[in-house]
């Protein structure tokens, strides 16, 4: 396997290093600040159809910033499938 090396040649990733004309979320504004819940905190979930648990956030929409999606945020019940409907945040947290 022949390895490349840099020459001062264009770079074979230059996009990566490239500004970005998207803007990016960083933290909340204090505008927003209110409504925002993009940086709650995780705890136990519990399904109400299989009555199992588990750690995490129930995927809910910001009001604040509605184009920011957690994508670890449970959707579904990592059990059974149930829909977020069914998901409740337990009284004790973490």
């Amino acid at each position: 396997m022949e390895i490349q090396r840099d020459n001062g040649k264009s770079k074979k990733y230059s996009w990566l290093t490239a500004p970005s004309s998207f803007s990016v979320y960083k933290k909340a504004e204090a505008s927003c600040l209110e409504s925002c819940i993009c940086e709650r905190k995780r705890g136990l979930i519990v399904c109400t159809c299989c009555g199992k648990s588990f750690v995490g956030r129930i995927g809910e929409r910001c009001n604040a910033h509605p184009e920011i999606a957690y994508l670890m945020d449970a959707r579904n019940c990592a059990f059974c499938g149930a829909a977020a409907k069914d998901l409740r945040m337990a009284a004790d947290q973490m």
